[in-house]
């Protein structure tokens, strides 16, 4: 059975948006909308998604408006209607139901605000309360309301779904594709279906620089005049077999290479150094953890 459902999303711009930007935003879109499609599964008991199918049916410029037609392949168990509340009973008729629309839609910003959530977890604020982490509970409240589940049930489902690091990022990449045409024109309020997405939201979402380095593994900063602790010494290899503590940097030792020329006779028999270093992070969960000293410089050795 193929059911099917007219999206608009329609971005209040005061100016023509450029190709490149609504291209993106469709890619966006498509991911976003298969993915609220098929997590229709999670929230109407017996229903099967098979396929979700994207098709554009109309582009306009100016403010610019997307009207989009979503393609479900669905099955349901046999007898559904007899056993579900009214929802999903209308949701196995041949017309799609106005509150059916409502729940694909809130669907769909479910996973545009987890993959902006992510980013800002990552890379910004930690677990800050800002307005993109109040827009994500109010939509797992509406979705609670929607499905009649409670909001801690809603979102230990989505929670578990997105505890996936390459489905998350693959919705904070889409996140930032969706929120350019409004972030290059002044946070230009979206509306999506009869949802409207504030300018103080938007303006709470991460850009281009922010998503790459939340897809990163792992980060590096130079630091100059590092006092370290050598706890670890090896003569015989330049690159490797050492280890320090970085004072004012992070408080354990941690493995230390010599590059840039920095020799192991440089430092041999010194118990601490002044040196320009490169302190390397590396991703664990959402938060980047020191990992490693590179050692660029010696600027001074012995005790000051």
């Amino acid at each position: 059975m193929e059911i099917q459902i007219p999206f608009r999303v329609e971005y209040q711009t005061e100016n023509p948006v450029p190709i490149p930007e609504i291209v993106d935003s469709l890619l966006a879109l498509q991911l976003v909308l298969e993915e609220a499609g098929r997590n229709l599964e999670l929230f109407v008991p017996g229903l099967t998604v098979e396929d979700v199918s994207i098709r554009v049916q109309e582009i306009s410029h100016g403010s610019l408006k997307e009207l989009l037609l979503i393609g479900l392949f669905a099955s349901f168990q046999e007898d559904l209607e007899r056993d579900l509340p009214a929802l999903v009973y209308e949701l196995t008729g041949v017309e799609m139901p106005e509150n059916t629309h409502t729940l694909l839609t809130i669907l769909a910003l479910v996973a545009i605000v987890y993959g902006a959530d992510f980013i800002k977890q990552a890379v910004v604020d930690g677990l800050r309360d800002g307005p993109v982490r109040q827009w994500k509970k109010a939509l797992i409240a509406d979705l609670a309301n929607a499905t009649g589940r409670s909001a801690d049930d809603v979102e230990r489902v989505l929670d578990q779904r997105y505890q996936k690091k390459g489905r998350i990022k693959q919705l904070a990449d889409a996140s930032v594709r969706f929120f350019r045409p409004s972030k290059r024109q002044g946070d230009a309020a979206i509306l999506v279906g009869d949802k409207r997405i504030e300018p103080r939201f938007i303006s709470d979402t991460s850009d281009d620089f922010q998503i790459e380095e939340a897809a990163k593994a792992e980060k590096s900063r130079k630091h100059y005049g590092v006092r370290l602790q050598i706890h670890q010494k090896d003569i015989d290899r330049d690159s490797a077999g050492w280890a320090a503590v970085a004072d004012g940097l992070h408080p354990k030792r941690l493995p230390m290479r010599l590059v840039d020329g920095v020799t192991a006779e440089q430092i041999w028999g010194e118990d601490e150094i002044i040196g320009d270093v490169i302190l390397v992070s590396r991703r664990k969960g959402v938060d980047f953890v020191p990992a490693e000293i590179h050692l660029v410089r010696v600027k001074d050795t012995g005790q000051k």
